[in-house]
C-alpha cells in the first residue's frame, strides 16, 4: 500500500516537473539573449529571472513537485520512486505542441516511446527490492566525491560542446546532482530513523550535500533550458536522474539483491531509455531549427517602405 501510495505521489510530481519546465524554458528564452554564442546564464539574466512572474511560477511548481517527490521517498525505496518521473516526457512534448500549434514528427513520438518503455521498464525491474540499509559516513562521502567530479566534467563539456549536445550535456550534469539529492533525501530519512543524533556528521554532512545538489541541479538544467528544447532537458532528467539515484541506492543504501537476468534486464532498459533521449534530442524541431543571432538584427527596412499613402 505504501509502494503505490509512493508511485502516486511521484506521478503527481512528475505533472509538476513537466509545468514547471515549460514555464520556465519560456521565462529562460524571452529574458536572456540567446544567440550563437551566448549560451550562458550571467548573474544579470538571474535578477531578471527571478523578477518574473512565470518563472516564479515554474520555481513554485518544481518545489511542489520536490515536496511530493521527498515524501514518495518517504513511503518507498529510491529505485521505485526515481523512475515514475518519466510520464514528465510526453506531457512536456503534448505542452511545447499545444504552445508551438505545431505537431512533433513521428521520430519525436518514437523518441518518447522509447524512453517511457525504457525507464518504465527499469522500475518495474527494480521494484521487487524493498529494502534500504542506513549509511555510513565513509560510503557518503565516497559517493559525493564522485559524482561532484562527474558533474564538474559534464559541465566543462557543456561549454565547449557544439550543436545539440550542449543541452543534454548540462541537463546530464543537473540530474547527476538531483539523483544525488534524491538519494540522500532517503538516506536522510533512514539515519534519523536510525535514531542518529542530528550532530552526527552523517546527518548534517548529508543534509550539505543534499541541499547543495538541489541548488547546483537546478542552476544547471536553467542552462538547458536556455541551450535548448524543455522536452530534451526533461528527457535526459528522466533518464539520467533515476539511473544516478538507483545506483546510489546500490552502492550507498544497499538497495540491491538482483540477480543476472534482472541485472541485465535494467540495462538494456537503460540502453532504450537513453537511445530515446537521443532521438528527441536529435530530431525534435526546436534542436533542428537554427538559433537565432540577435547581435547581427536585420537591416532596417527603407524609409519609403513604412510611408502610408493618402
Amino acid at each position: 500500500m505504501t509502494t503505490a501510495a509512493a508511485i502516486g505521489l511521484g506521478l503527481v510530481a512528475a505533472v509538476c516537473f513537466a509545468l514547471a519546465a515549460a514555464y520556465q524554458h519560456r521565462a529562460v528564452g524571452r529574458h536572456v539573449d540567446r544567440t550563437a554564442d551566448s549560451t550562458q546564464l550571467s548573474a544579470r539574466h538571474f535578477w531578471a529571472l527571478v523578477r518574473t512572474p512565470r518563472w516564479l511560477a515554474g520555481t513554485g511548481l518544481a518545489g511542489l513537485g520536490a515536496v511530493l517527490h521527498i515524501n514518495a521517498l518517504r513511503l518507498a525505496p529510491v529505485a521505485v520512486v526515481q523512475p515514475v518521473g518519466v510520464v514528465a516526457v510526453p506531457l512536456s512534448v503534448l505542452l511545447t505542441a499545444r504552445r508551438t500549434r505545431t505537431r512533433p514528427p513521428p521520430v519525436v513520438w518514437a523518441g518518447v516511446l522509447a524512453t517511457v518503455l525504457g525507464v518504465f521498464g527499469f522500475v518495474l525491474l527494480t521494484a521487487r527490492s524493498s529494502r534500504s540499509e542506513v549509511p555510513v559516513l565513509r560510503d557518503i562521502l565516497v559517493v559525493s566525491a564522485v559524482l561532484a567530479v562527474i558533474c564538474c566534467l559534464l559541465v566543462l563539456a557543456a561549454k565547449h560542446a557544439p550543436g545539440r549536445w550542449p543541452t543534454l550535456l548540462w541537463a546530464s550534469a543537473g540530474a547527476c546532482a538531483f539523483g544525488l539529492a534524491s538519494a540522500y533525501v532517503k538516506a536522510l530519512f533512514l539515519l534519523l530513523g536510525a535514531r542518529t543524533p542530528l550532530t552526527s556528521p552523517a546527518v548534517w554532512g548529508t543534509g550539505c550535500v543534499m541541499l547543495a545538489a538541489y541548488v547546483l541541479g537546478a542552476w544547471m538544467v536553467q542552462h538547458g533550458y536556455l541551450a535548448g528544447s524543455p522536452e530534451v532537458v526533461v528527457g535526459a532528467l528522466t533518464v539520467t536522474d533515476p539511473v544516478v539515484a538507483v545506483l546510489i541506492g546500490l552502492v550507498l543504501l544497499g538497495e540491491g539483491g538482483f540477480g543476472l537476468p534482472t541485472a541485465l534486464g535494467m540495462i538494456l532498459c537503460a540502453v532504450l531509455a537513453v537511445a530515446g533521449v537521443v532521438a528527441l534530442s536529435t530530431h525534435h524541431p526546436q534542436v533542428t531549427a537554427p538559433v537565432p543571432d540577435i547581435t547581427h538584427p536585420p537591416a532596417p527596412s527603407h524609409p519609403s517602405s513604412n510611408r502610408s499613402v493618402s
